[in-house]
């Protein structure tokens, strides 16, 4: 989910830029100064998970305030004028990338994407991977809070710990399997794992 999101905002942050600025900015200039704005903007990304979305991405816009300041200041020709654009690149960019970071939450947590809608970018845990969220059915935690609780807090889910205890469980008790070849073991083995975790 994050390796799509980032490449979203990759492309949110360079429209923005040439719609806000792009009369202003040369070809030669694009490159380089994009470069700069997303580094600072996903060092803010980082460093700011705890945030709800919106504040998140009102902050992730803004981070790179100082550095387009710089740039156009020291730009020859009408540099302070392309300033008037800031407002709105901020504006812009926050909401579009709070729109795609909470469309990207509801389509994984939902199951939209699948089961297991991050295997394509695993390699050596895959199989691990594949086991907890297709033959567990151990999905990804978190859609009573993307959901604002409707019903009260982990009514509906299970908390991080049970998950986190029903994998120990079927693993202690499948020691004819590897952990990491989990998914190698047969249909019969698979099937007996799924009947095993309906009965906890």
């Amino acid at each position: 989910m994050q390796a799509e999101f980032e490449k979203e905002f990759h492309t949110i942050v360079r429209a923005e830029l040439l719609a806000n600025f792009g009369s202003y900015i040369s070809s030669a200039e694009e490159g380089p100064l994009l470069k700069q704005i997303l580094g600072v903007m996903f060092a803010t990304l980082e460093s700011t998970t705890t945030m709800d979305a919106t504040d998140r991405m009102v902050k992730v816009a803004g981070s790179s305030d100082s550095m387009i300041v710089k740039h156009f200041i020291q730009a020859k020709g009408p540099g302070v004028i392309a300033l008037s654009g800031l407002p709105c690149f901020n504006n812009n960019v926050a909401k579009r990338a709070t729109a795609s970071l909470t469309a990207l939450r509801d389509a994984y947590l939902t199951g939209v994407r699948g089961p297991a809608p991050a295997r394509l970018y695993l390699t050596r845990t895959r199989p691990v991977y594949e086991f907890v969220r297709i033959t567990l059915g151990i999905g990804m935690h978190g859609l009573e809070n993307h959901q604002l609780f409707p019903n009260g807090m982990d009514l509906e889910d299970a908390t991080i710990g049970e998950k986190v205890s029903l994998i120990y469980e079927v693993r202690k008790h499948s020691s004819s399997c590897k952990v990491y070849a989990l998914t190698g073991c047969s249909y019969r083995r698979q099937f007996e794992m799924v009947k095993y975790r309906e009965s906890l």
